[in-house]
């Protein structure tokens, strides 16, 4: 947990901190669907895959105090076991753009780490030059671009960070 204040004149400090969930609640649904429309154009939950996701993959929230900021839904891949996969990641209006995004990828990548995965992957935009960055500021790197829709330019990079190297031993997510 780490102090922060929102913005230089502020008198407020926050206890930051990134954590794991573990129970499926309403609340926690409805927190992640409302992040994520808050963060992309085309909603990527509904419900039900909300609560899959918190099932059956990985849940992260960056918190200020007790408030939830952000979320990320990691999942593991089926080519490459020992590989988690960030389905999404978002945090609310306001809090971007202060440096947290790093802070909050950095604290998902360490708790994969713990439990001995060897690498995290993710799609993003090419465009989405700041989304980029900050996961190029925590160690990932672009190994791969795929066109998805030609007409529009749109073009999508799977980034990839090491978390271990191949002889490190393998920790189960369950």
């Amino acid at each position: 947990m780490e102090s922060f204040r929102i913005d230089g004149g502020s008198a407020r400090d926050y206890a930051i901190r990134v954590e794991e969930v573990s129970d499926i609640t309403p609340d926690l649904v409805r927190t992640l669907i409302e992040i994520d429309l808050q963060t992309f154009a085309e909603s990527t939950y509904s419900p039900y895959t909300a609560a899959a996701f918190l099932k059956c993959g990985r849940v992260f929230l960056l918190r200020a105090d007790d408030r939830v900021i952000g979320t990320c839904v990691c999942m593991r891949g089926w080519e490459r076991p020992n590989e988690a996969m960030i389905l999404s990641m978002g945090i609310r209006p306001g809090w971007r753009g202060r440096g947290l995004g790093q802070r909050f990828v950095q604290g998902v990548l360490d708790r994969l780490t713990a439990r001995g995965l060897r690498s995290c992957c993710l799609l993003v935009g090419r465009d989405n030059r700041r989304a980029v960055r900050v996961y190029e500021d925590v160690g990932f790197r672009v190994v791969e671009e795929r066109d998805i829709e030609p007409q529009h330019n749109d073009v999508l990079c799977l980034m990839r960070a090491i978390l271990h190297s191949e002889d490190a031993p393998v920790i189960s997510l369950t």
